[in-house]
């Protein structure tokens, strides 16, 4: 999760045919939150996708003000990944947040002791291909 660290923006995508994607997003944060409470304020988007499916079209309205509430925020918007649609004013409006947001503070990065975990051969010896 190092690599989340050093993003300005979190980027959720919610798949839409879960059978539960409010907790599923409930539950991505609460993780984040658990591993690093650093990474729990950064600033969030949040993506509905899949919804070119039937079932989840007819639920897009009240998934998006459902992940709106629970977000505290109204970053959230409804794609397809699998038609394109809205991926481009997504990766638009995405672009125009990540630009505006401050260089993040990170917190140190923690020191690997090797000593505890002594290499036995040399990583780049990949052997042959046979």
């Amino acid at each position: 999760m190092r690599h989340v660290q050093r993003c300005k923006v979190v980027l959720h995508v919610v798949d839409g045919s879960s059978d539960d994607p409010i907790g599923d997003f409930i539950t991505i944060n609460q993780e984040l939150e658990k591993h690093d409470p650093f990474l729990a304020e950064k600033p969030q988007v949040v993506v509905l996708n899949k919804v070119d499916i039937t079932e989840v079209k007819e639920l897009e309205d009240d998934l998006i003000s459902e992940l709106k509430r629970v977000a505290g925020h109204s970053r959230v918007l409804s794609i397809s990944a699998a038609t394109t649609e809205n991926v481009k004013e997504l990766m638009g409006r995405l672009k125009k947040f990540v630009s505006v947001q401050p260089e993040a503070d990170l917190p140190p990065v923690p020191e690997v002791n090797l000593a505890k975990a002594p290499l036995e051969y040399d990583s780049d010896d990949y052997g042959t291909f046979g």
